[in-house]
């Protein structure tokens, strides 16, 4: 897992780097950063150079939730965990789609944590979706799909960039799925639960701007799961 970790207080980088010294188990490359601008200037060279950002709010100049939102622009999948003294932050954090939000001092239970769920989480949207089409065969990253629609016939897989058809129904299609990621909010619809915008009791907007009915037979399901992605941290 590759850690960029951005604080300007000398004394909170060293803390965080003996935190992961002390953790074992886990394939880390960490780098540390006591400036935004450091961090931006890596971002001019390499889109997604990060999995996982660990970055103090309260910083001069490009604070830590500006350069989320810089980030964001060019990576959509990169999870953020935001350090502050401060409460007030909550709401703001949460703007640029938070994976974490932690208090100061930073523990090393509270750090391990995070890397165990940012290692599910990264497992999961790392698997793979196979299907074939005619005479073509297709492998779709999980976090590339933002839902899943029977037409007739046939079911197409939405992603960001295209829609791809397939014959199979959408009941294969869920035996194929990672139902930690899937869920079915209409007959004719299954959405990517990480690929979620936001939602109400009716509609479910995706990240791509689309908006999906929910069928009142599938809105307490969908909430509930909704609530389980949310609470282990599985929305980047």
């Amino acid at each position: 897992m590759r850690i960029a970790v951005c604080d300007d207080n000398p004394k909170e980088l060293e803390r965080i780097k003996g935190c992961f010294c002390r953790i074992q188990g886990y394939d880390l490359v960490c780098s540390y950063f006591d400036s935004t601008s450091t961090v931006m200037e890596i971002l001019k060279t390499e889109n997604s150079p990060y999995d996982l950002y660990i970055l103090d709010i309260e910083m001069p100049g490009m604070n830590g939730l500006k350069l989320a939102k810089s980030i964001r622009e060019k990576d959509s999948r990169a999870l953020f965990v935001f350090l502050t003294s401060y409460t007030r932050y909550m709401k703001d954090v949460f703007d640029v789609v938070t994976f974490d939000f932690i208090e100061k001092p930073i523990s090393d239970e509270k750090l391990l944590q995070i890397l165990e769920r940012a290692a599910t989480y990264l497992n999961i949207t790392s698997q793979h979706f196979s299907f074939g089409y005619r005479a073509s065969r297709y492998s779709l990253k999980y976090d590339r799909i933002l839902y899943i629609e029977k037409k007739g016939r046939q079911a197409l897989i939405h992603t960001f960039e295209d829609v791809y058809k397939t014959n199979m129904t959408l009941e294969e299609i869920w035996k194929q799925l990672n139902p930690k990621s899937f869920v079915h909010i209409h007959s004719s619809y299954i959405i990517n639960l990480y690929n979620l915008d936001r939602k109400d009791n009716e509609i479910a907007i995706m990240r791509n701007g689309e908006k999906l009915h929910i069928t009142k037979g599938y809105r307490r399901e969908l909430a509930m799961r909704h609530y389980e992605f949310v609470q282990g941290g599985m929305c980047g």
